[in-house]
């Protein structure tokens, strides 16, 4: 039985479709609920047309980018409860050169080393959570999205 939606007896019937969300679609990442809501809630107030999902760990991240109708970006923190977010990286991006969703690290990890590296294994771009504003993590979502959109799409297959 399909899914139908009624409005009066007059009107034909319509099969309900789940049309894709309006705005970006941003997944945040991060084991520290403070950090995550405040980034969230940041977001929404650059951008009420971003539609914000919340994950706290890579498990349920990687479970909810599954899940989700559209991800375009994913904001991830290098140290998360219950794996590296090297790993997680790894994961939503196996391809660097190739990358299916725009990523960016968000995290409080000072090492400049392993921002380099997120680079190299697909991130977009990293930010020091201590020195980013809402509007400079707008910008780069922004950008960040734009860039994945540019490339060819036989380029950008989901992979999980």
């Amino acid at each position: 039985m399909t899914n139908q939606r009624y409005t009066n007896p007059e009107t034909p019937v319509m099969p309900l479709t789940n049309p894709e969300p309006a705005g970006t679609s941003v997944l945040l990442i991060d084991g520290d609920d403070t950090d995550r809501v405040f980034y969230a809630n940041g977001l929404m107030n650059c951008s009420p047309d971003y539609l914000i999902l919340q994950a706290s760990d890579a498990k349920s991240g990687l479970d909810l980018y599954r899940q989700s109708q559209r991800v375009d970006c994913v904001v991830i923190d290098l140290a998360l409860p219950d794996r590296s977010g090297f790993g997680l990286l790894m994961d939503l991006l196996p391809i660097p050169s190739r990358p299916t969703v725009a990523v960016i690290v968000l995290t409080k990890v000072e090492n400049e080393g392993r921002w380099n590296l997120a680079k190299q294994v697909g991130a977009y771009a990293c930010f020091r959570k201590q020195h980013t504003s809402f509007d400079d993590l707008d910008r780069a979502i922004q950008r960040a999205v734009a860039f994945v959109g540019l490339m060819p799409k036989e380029d950008r297959h989901r992979f999980l």
